[in-house]
C-alpha cells in the first residue's frame, strides 16, 4: 500500500544529484538578502531508502495469476484435521479469502 503525501511525488521525481547531503547547507550569497531555503534532508533520505527497498517499478513483471493451492471444496475441518505441511506455501491472500468465504458461510462474518 503506497500512501500519497501530496508532495512527495515530487521528490522521487527528481533526480538524485539534485539531493543535497546531510551535512550540506545551502547559504545564499552575500549580496542576496533572501531567507535560506529549507531542505528537508530527512524526507530527501526517506525517499532515497524507500527507492532502494522498493526498486525500479518499472522493472518488474507483471503476476501471472496461479492456480489456488487450496482446492476450491476444501472445508476448513479438511484444514484442522490434518498436522501435514502443504506441498507449498500458500499465499497469505488465498488464506485470507479461504478464511472469509468460511466465516461468511458460518455467519461470523458480517
Amino acid at each position: 500500500m503506497e500512501v500519497d503525501t501530496g508532495n512527495s511525488c515530487y521528490i522521487e521525481k527528481l533526480p538524485v544529484e539534485r539531493y543535497t547531503s546531510t551535512r550540506e547547507t545551502k547559504k545564499p550569497p552575500e549580496n542576496n538578502k533572501s531567507p535560506p531555503v529549507f531542505v528537508n534532508h530527512a524526507a530527501i533520505a526517506w525517499h532515497e531508502n524507500r527507492r532502494k527497498w522498493v526498486g525500479d517499478l518499472s522493472m518488474r513483471s507483471e503476476r501471472v495469476p496461479k492456480d489456488p493451492i487450496i482446492s476450491w471444496s476444501t472445508t476448513y475441518e479438511d484444514l484442522l484435521s490434518t498436522t501435514e505441511p502443504f506441498s507449498e506455501p500458500i499465499p497469505l491472500t488465498e488464506m485470507v479469502d479461504f478464511l472469509v468465504d468460511i466465516w461468511h458461510d458460518e455467519g461470523l462474518f458480517d
